[in-house]
């Protein structure tokens, strides 16, 4: 049975020796601030004293430590060790841990003359390390003449081009190598596409020119009502120009001999007419061949003999011609031939 004090017990700085803490399975109920018990628990065994608001273990809540990744060492009780464990590339020593030497002789590599060469390992690191020469030189092929050898650090590659056939430009470590804008060619030059020429003149200065197409179009450009003459004039030096024409004015073909009056040009089917006349009755016929001239030759032929016929010809107006025999020529038997002249 234990005795009950009901009153602080002060030892006086006196040691109390082979005391036991008391033992208990609980926590103390209603306990004050700095009291303490051994939990005899089995599986706790630990000694806690009350903060005022809770019970807390005095002997802390780290049971072990535990070597992890890379670690060696550890323990459940008394001064424990870890130690790190040395890997690829890795050495582990007593007072640091330090990369590996790979080998690689310290050192600057790679020159103006010659690369760095490198073997990087799976971990990152450059197991070894040299240079290799470069050349200096670079050679120029040609397409004709011979080729040409420029140093490099030395020599100056430059790019030129041919006056007015080919122009170069170096900007922002570009080169630009075009036409200029007024292009000459010395020598021949095969298009193997369409050729468009936007301008508003071309000069073809050739003896000769020869033209695969069969219809050549003049005033392609035109749309609308038409109103433009096209044709072809021949430059005939000291001479004056001769030209042959659409006229778009009278639509029809034109030509000149003296650059300024033209003569039109009349097919056989406006300036000539036939027909035959004739009913065995009437000796006077109005034949209108409506050719827009008196400036007409009339001819007369007997349709069954061929001979020449004769008769009275009146141009009564620039379409119409007035026939008159002396007999009455039978039915359809004399033939008419009218031509336009000019």
């Amino acid at each position: 049975m234990a005795l009950s004090y009901l009153t602080d017990i002060n030892l006086n700085k006196n040691e109390l020796q082979n005391a036991v803490i008391q033992n208990l399975g609980t926590a103390p109920s209603s306990p004050v601030e700095g009291q303490i018990y051994y939990d005899s628990t089995v599986g706790d065994k630990s000694i806690y004293f009350y903060n005022g608001s809770a019970f807390i273990n005095m002997s802390g809540d780290i049971s072990g430590v535990t070597a992890g990744t890379g670690l060696t060492g550890g323990g459940t009780s008394g001064a424990v060790t870890l130690n790190v464990i040395g890997g690829t590339g890795i050495t582990a020593n007593a007072d640091d841990i330090a990369i590996t030497n790979t080998g690689v002789t310290a050192a600057s590599y790679g020159s103006s003359t010659a690369i760095p060469v490198i073997a990087i390992n799976a971990q990152g690191q450059i197991t070894s390390a040299s240079t290799a020469s470069i050349s200096s030189s670079l050679t120029i092929a040609a397409d004709s003449g011979s080729n040409d050898t420029v140093t490099v650090g030395t020599d100056t590659l430059t790019f030129a081009g041919t006056s007015n056939e080919i122009e170069t430009t170096v900007s922002n470590n570009q080169i630009q190598i075009g036409l200029p804008n007024n292009v000459t060619v010395g020598g021949n030059l095969i298009i193997s596409g369409n050729l468009t020429v936007s301008g508003t003149t071309t000069t073809v200065n050739t003896e000769t020119i020869n033209l695969a197409d069969n219809i050549i179009l003049l005033n392609s450009n035109a749309t609308g009502t038409p109103s433009e003459n096209s044709g072809i004039e021949v430059e005939r030096g000291d001479s004056t120009n001769v030209s042959l024409r659409w006229n778009e004015g009278s639509d029809i073909w034109e030509y000149t001999k003296d650059g300024s009056n033209f003569k039109t040009i009349q097919s056989i089917q406006e300036s000539t007419f036939a027909a035959n006349v004739g009913d065995g009755s009437a000796t006077s016929y109005a034949v209108d061949h409506n050719l827009g001239s008196r400036d007409v030759i009339v001819q007369l032929y007997d349709a069954s003999s061929y001979d020449t016929v004769y008769a009275d010809v009146v141009r009564t107006t620039a379409n119409r011609v007035t026939l008159t025999f002396g007999a009455a020529p039978s039915s359809n038997d004399i033939r008419i031939l009218v031509s336009k002249i000019g």
